[in-house]
């Protein structure tokens, strides 16, 4: 569950409608600030049941190859 404390530490807040096609328009101050632009690929995750984001591939795989380290040098390899 997102906490008030969360929602004061986001970098922008803003609203959207889900359009009859499950259709959702990312408002353009947003997309600039993540530099994003038609045709980029995102992925959809969903945290609790509630929480749906949206994140660019590179940026999971990004964590993915994190975690992996993270978890090699603990096993000391």
């Amino acid at each position: 569950m997102i906490s008030m404390k969360d929602i004061h530490n986001l970098d922008m807040v803003d609203m959207v409608t889900l359009g009859e096609r499950g259709q959702v328009v990312i408002p353009q101050a947003m997309r600039e600030r993540v530099g994003l632009k038609a045709g980029d690929k995102l992925m959809v995750v969903v945290k609790h049941g509630k929480f749906i984001g949206l994140l660019p591939p590179d940026c999971f795989r990004d964590m993915v190859e994190e975690l992996t380290r993270q978890l090699d040098q603990l096993e000391g390899k």
